[in-house]
């Protein structure tokens, strides 16, 4: 058996490559549309015939796998290729998606005018994405830059996000705060820097958001960029489970456990992965087994932060 051994000495680094490629600030799911039961499950081979039939739910189902590389190579401009009809037919979530691409300029022109259009008719068709989308430009700072920038980490464009996300940032949107500091936390688009991401996790903590608060509890907890400081790190997992953040209550009660401090266990390749097969660098695990070097609590495959 190969053994991989963690320390609890050993620095905390970004994740792996596979991690790094999954920034979530918020969800493409979020920004861009809603799948709907319609489509789970079905693999494209399935759904391209009926969407060649002309359905236009089909045609939005398939755009979206496109969009997604969902069983299938991402490739921006055949998501278009059947967006477009299935909006114009009069489906609201693909109006809603080509709203979000005409926003970050991604497989069509930018087109800020055209996407206000098209979510806008989404809204009047009774979505509440776009409705809630529109809502929050009137309400939120910053908010579609925020938006553009979310599009456009979650598309993997993320050197052509943060400019957006410094922009909303400055327009004081918390949500932009906590996407830029993920961005400098995973090194995504920016080097890694560890005192600007907590820096900027803490500005979205005071602006509310639950996930600023859990991610600048995490910081604190292991010294990211800030000085190791349990105290402050439960202060700021309280809040946030306060918020209702489940995944913030564990890594409370973790902290607070008197085993915290217990010697770190040692992983092999046939300990805790149900393929069998995984490594432990630096206290990171690929193969969506991701555990903290010093607590062995495991990590959000796509956060970096406890579950």
């Amino acid at each position: 058996m190969q053994d991989f051994g963690v320390s609890a000495k050993m620095p905390l680094v970004q994740v792996q490559t596979e991690l790094k490629n999954m920034a979530r600030a918020a969800m493409l799911a979020v920004a861009l549309f809603s799948i709907s039961p319609a489509g789970a499950g079905q693999s494209l081979r399935e759904v391209l015939p009926v969407a060649q039939s002309g359905d236009a739910r089909a045609q939005y189902v398939a755009g979206m796998m496109y969009l997604l590389g969902d069983g299938t190579r991402q490739d921006i401009t055949e998501a278009v290729r059947w967006l477009q009809p299935s909006a114009k037919a009069g489906t609201p979530q693909a109006m809603v998606a080509l709203a979000g691409l005409y926003d970050a300029g991604q497989g069509v022109p930018f087109d800020a005018d055209r996407a206000m259009q098209l979510r806008q008719q989404a809204a009047r068709a009774g979505d509440p994405t776009a409705r809630a989308q529109l809502a929050d430009d009137q309400q939120l700072r910053g908010q579609r830059d925020f938006r553009r920038a979310s599009i456009l980490t979650d598309l993997k464009q993320y050197r052509a996000a943060i400019p957006y996300a410094t922009a909303a940032a400055d327009a004081g949107s918390a949500n932009a705060h906590l996407l830029l500091g993920r961005a400098y936390h995973f090194g995504l688009g920016v080097p890694v820097d560890h005192r600007a991401a907590a820096a900027l996790y803490q500005r979205s903590a005071d602006g509310g958001l639950v996930d600023g608060n859990r991610a600048l509890a995490y910081v604190y907890e292991f010294g990211l960029g800030v000085g190791v400081d349990h105290k402050k790190a439960l202060v700021y997992y309280d809040r946030a489970a306060a918020k209702g953040s489940a995944k913030a209550r564990r890594a409370a009660a973790n902290l607070r456990s008197p085993d915290y401090y217990r010697p770190p266990q040692r992983y092999g390749a046939d300990s805790g992965s149900s393929a069998g097969n995984f490594s432990c660098v630096y206290g990171v695990a690929v193969f969506n087994q991701c555990f903290d070097s010093s607590t062995n609590v495991q990590l959000d495959q796509y956060t970096g932060l406890p579950k």
